[in-house]
């Protein structure tokens, strides 16, 4: 039920009233002379006019239910991964510990984010994740569809913001589901690695539905399906990683951690560094140390129950109904390191209330504790691995959509008409320091170090932490399309109509985490609703025998910010039988979300591994020289270079209320032809210009201006201490004489900034799309496909030189050709096939700022491999997975695949470091009753 009814604008009103009353006229007429069979017309996607032929001006890649179980996917994430328009990098719940938007995986398209990506179930919207990535960009959870309804994904590959309004910058991905069903079906498939520790997962699902919507006027049916994944540890990979990622890109892997328990002393401006007593596990120079290979997480444990159910029937002749139902839980567990502290340089992080950094102090261990021999305090490096302390953090979310519709026909017209409600919650939990309880526990004695503490000291110390999420849309939308005159090339097909959507979003930290009362834990606090209302109109105009145009309009209304208008014009043309030219230009917008213009408290948190350019030299000469002396020496070898060239920066990011829509142009230009019969070749080239980004200034690219006129003020340094001093020490004592071992800059305290209509990206690049069958006769028939995308250029703008930096292509991350060949041999109940994946090569800077070409341009790679024989660049990558399909039994269909046939590594990336892919097995089978 609704919570409240939103307010029509004039336009959506009237053209909303206009269809109710076509929909009321066409229902009450109970006897229509019946029509003589037509070739029915259906709806694609990227267009509101329903049509016979659905090769559109628009490029579409369509994958169908058998395509998608050749993938081997279980979810349709992993179904969009195999797509080559799509970001692989986009967020996704393994592995994001650390995300705001933990426990979900989103969709990009183009390299333009998930928030120009649209995600439709069946033509509509879906709910949203509760949280918001990067605590601003709204997404949608793909982990929350189910994948066994799925009767095939749609893939539009242009801008299209004047059929489905603000988010389809880049394009978007319309997940289509089954109609309708009749019978039950089981299905189960079962997945892992080579190494059974490895890659298992499990699938269960049940489709079930009766009635025949032509001879009983109905039919229902519901799917439900289970999914999970069992996570593993490092210590059961630790024997897959090659020897070159310990020695190149984290020189203390797997060893032994110096943050143990129960600790070391450590008191560096006395000189002291020894084990407290009692420790058992001392390493060679006898310090205490702790192996957390065995609760190190390298994949996060998942479980999730996806619903979808639909009912669809006939009033009469002229007028269907329907209603549709899906609900989702989903669940992640990650598991965090416990919180460890090592001596020296206090804590901080901003207080997004307060508007300032906050600092607190190291603690020491009094002169009178028990664990401290000396007369004077002394700091501890120490980890709470106290056995009744759990550190698990568990990421739960639900989405669900409810709606119901009528639609029908008057004579040529077709009209539809449907009210719903999505919406969703999330909750996100985890354990946190107290900043005053748990240095208090410590100093006064109360705390035992190594464990026999009761449970209630430790949950003083260590408070639930964690977000609250909830939010909801109420929509209303109606269309009337079809035919209203005749052209030389046909009839020409007609939309319009509106829509109606109010939005609330709610995410808030808990109180504890708000009031800057956690230790390095940021807090988000966003509470808003607002109204958003469109009017729609398309033209579809064959004007002459095989040339088509196609015109759309759509304008979009949402608060503070004038109405927008989308435009979109398409073109086909058949020149003969088997060639088709095509191409679009549209623009295209994406609203400010309500995380960006109503946030009551700003994002406060961590820009990661970031290089900080006053540090990272003088970091990198101290790991270097570290690496030589002893064991204790090389782990502070990791510690010092992450101090300069890894850093977690505290920031704290502001919403703003004035910030306008983001828009784009784009344009497509391709063809489509059939040079021999059964193949078919489609080649679309693509560009999307996004204006008035929304966003904050490139991290790293605000750290190369320090100090300079606008960035004077954005950032706050620490003093430089303790630990540096310590690190600076020992390397002069390991090295004498050696230069460039001395810190001229404290480690970065805070930085400020806020959300700006600032930034511009351009994206352009080819898709090409082979698809072709050969006939064996009694052999068969073999079904070959080929789809390809070639980036050719990527670029993003510099506000202060107001151009475009350079071409980001070919740079980590962004490969300029990402393809998949696809063959596939079908005989009888028997299929089998085989899928080769490719992605070019990389370099290893990703973007050309000074920072970047010193550390990893080709001069500053060979230097920090120290003459090791490894590559300074990502080599290009191919994986060859197959699939086998067997329905030779009764009413049962059986699966197979094996992914990484060949058990082929990924190549060496020694910035990023090696990355597991195993080589996994999944069988699955699926039984009609």
């Amino acid at each position: 039920m609704m919570q409240s009814k939103p307010k029509l604008s004039p336009i959506s009103k009237a053209v909303f009233f206009a269809l109710s009353a076509i929909a009321a006229s066409a229902h009450a007429q109970n006897t229509v002379a019946a029509a003589e069979p037509v070739m029915q017309r259906v709806e694609v996607t990227g267009s509101n006019i329903k049509r016979m032929d659905t090769e559109t001006a628009s490029p579409v890649t369509v994958l169908r239910r058998d395509e998608i179980k050749a993938t081997g996917a279980n979810t349709v994430r992993q179904i969009l991964d195999t797509l080559t328009s799509f970001d692989t990098s986009a967020i996704k719940d393994d592995g994001n510990t650390n995300s705001f938007a933990r426990g979900a995986s989103g969709a990009s398209m183009r390299g333009l984010g998930t928030g120009a990506t649209l995600v439709l179930l069946n033509g509509r919207r879906i709910s949203n994740y509760a949280f918001a990535d990067g605590g601003k960009d709204t997404f949608v959870n793909v982990d929350s569809i189910p994948a066994d309804v799925i009767d095939r994904v749609e893939v539009l590959k242009d801008g299209a913001s004047a059929i489905y309004g603000s988010d389809a910058l880049a394009g978007v991905i319309n997940i289509i589901t089954r109609k309708s069903y009749q019978g039950v079906s089981v299905s189960a498939n079962y997945q892992q690695g080579i190494d059974p520790n490895i890659g298992k997962q499990q699938t269960v699902g049940l489709l079930a539905g009766y009635g025949d919507l032509e001879k009983d006027r109905y039919n229902v049916f519901f799917n439900v399906e289970g999914y999970k994944r069992q996570g593993y540890n490092l210590r059961d990979v630790l024997n897959e990683y090659p020897a070159w990622h310990k020695q190149i890109s984290n020189t203390a892997f797997g060893d032994p951690s110096l943050t143990s328990f129960p600790g070391n002393l450590n008191e560096s401006t006395k000189g002291i560094r020894q084990a407290v007593k009692g420790c058992t596990t001392l390493n060679a120079t006898g310090l205490c140390a702790s192996d957390l290979n065995g609760i190190n997480q390298q994949s996060d444990p998942s479980e999730r129950l996806n619903l979808y159910s639909a009912l669809h029937f006939k009033l009469n002749e002229t007028t269907r109904g329907y209603a549709e139902v899906s609900y989702s839980q989903t669940r992640t567990d990650y598991h965090p390191l416990p919180f460890g502290m090592a001596a020296g340089s206090p804590w901080s992080w901003f207080d997004g209330n307060a508007k300032k950094s906050q600092t607190v102090q190291k603690p020491k261990l009094p002169a009178n504790s028990a664990y401290n021999p000396y007369n004077f305090p002394v700091g501890i490096d120490y980890r709470f691995m106290d056995d009744n302390l759990d550190w698990s953090a568990p990421s739960k979310a639900s989405q669900y959509r409810v709606m119901a519709g009528l639609e029908g026909t008057v004579g040529t017209y077709d009209w539809e008409a449907t009210v719903g409600r999505t919406g969703g919650d999330g909750k996100s939990r985890n354990r946190g320091a107290h900043r005053d309880r748990m240095p208090a526990a410590i100093v006064s004695g109360e705390y035992k170090l190594g464990g026999g503490n009761s449970d209630a000291l430790l949950a003083s110390m260590f408070p639930e932490v964690g977000t609250d999420a909830d939010l909801s849309t109420n929509f209303i939308d109606a269309k009337l399309s079809g035919e209203i005159m005749q052209l030389p090339g046909g009839p020409m097909g007609f939309a319009f109509g509106a829509e109606l959507r109010q939005e609330k979003m709610s995410i808030k930290s808990l109180d504890n985490v708000m009031n800057a009362e956690i230790i390095g834990l940021g807090s988000l606090w966003i509470d808003g609703q607002r109204n958003l209302s469109a009017a729609f109109m398309e033209v579809n105009a064959p004007v002459l025998k095989g040339l088509e145009l196609n015109g759309a309009l759509r304008m979009d209304k949402a608060p503070n910010f004038s109405a927008h208008v989308s435009p979109k014009l398409g073109a086909r043309w058949t020149i003969t039988p088997k060639l088709l030219l095509r191409g679009t230009i549209a623009g295209g917008f994406r609203a400010p979300n309500i995380p960006e213009t109503l946030g009551k408290v700003g994002l406060t948190g961590f820009y990661n591994r970031q290089i900080d350019p006053k540090r990272c030299a003088t970091a990198t000469a101290l790991r270097d020289v570290l690496k030589t002396g002893n064991a204790t020496d090389k782990l502070d070898a990791a510690t010092a270079y992450n101090a300069g060239c890894s850093v977690s920066i505290p920031v704290m990011i502001s919403s703003n209320p004035d910030l306008k829509p983001e828009t784009s142009r784009s344009l497509t230009l391709g063809f489509v032809a059939e040079p021999i019969k059964n193949l078919s070749v489609a080649v679309d080239y693509f560009k999307i210009e996004r204006k008035d980004e929304i966003s904050t200034r490139d991290v790293s690219y605000v750290l190369e201006r320090e100090g300079a006129a606008g960035y004077a003020d954005k950032m706050v340094r620490n003093s430089i201490s303790d630990a540096d001093r310590r690190f600076s020490t020992r390397a002069k004592q390991l090295a004498p004489g050696a230069t460039g071992l001395d810190w001229t800059a404290g480690s970065l305290q805070s930085m400020l900034m806020s959300y700006e209509n600032f930034g511009k990206t351009d994206s352009q690049g080819v898709d090409i799309d082979v698809n072709g069958r050969v006939s064996a006769g009694e052999y068969g028939t073999v079904s070959l496909g080929l789809a390809t995308t070639v980036a050719l250029k990527l670029r993003s703008w510099d506000i202060d030189a107001n151009k475009y930096r350079p071409n980001q292509v070919g740079k980590l991350g962004n490969p300029r050709v990402v393809s998949v060949l696809s063959a596939a041999w079908r005989k009888g109940p028997l299929t089998a096939g085989v899928r080769v994946n490719y992605i070019s090569k990389q370099e290893l800077i990703k973007n050309e700022t000074a920072t970047e070409a010193t550390s990893w341009g080709e001069a500053g790679c060979r230097a920090a491999l120290k003459g090791a024989d490894l590559p300074c660049e990502v080599a290009s990558d191919v994986r060859t997975d197959l699939n086998f399909a067997y329905t030779g039994f009764k009413n049962l269909r059986l699966l197979a695949n094996i992914n990484n046939v060949f058990d082929q590594p990924r190549p060496i990336n020694v910035r990023d470091g090696y990355a597991m892919r195993p080589r996994t097995l999944k069988l699955g089978a699926e039984y009609t009753f």
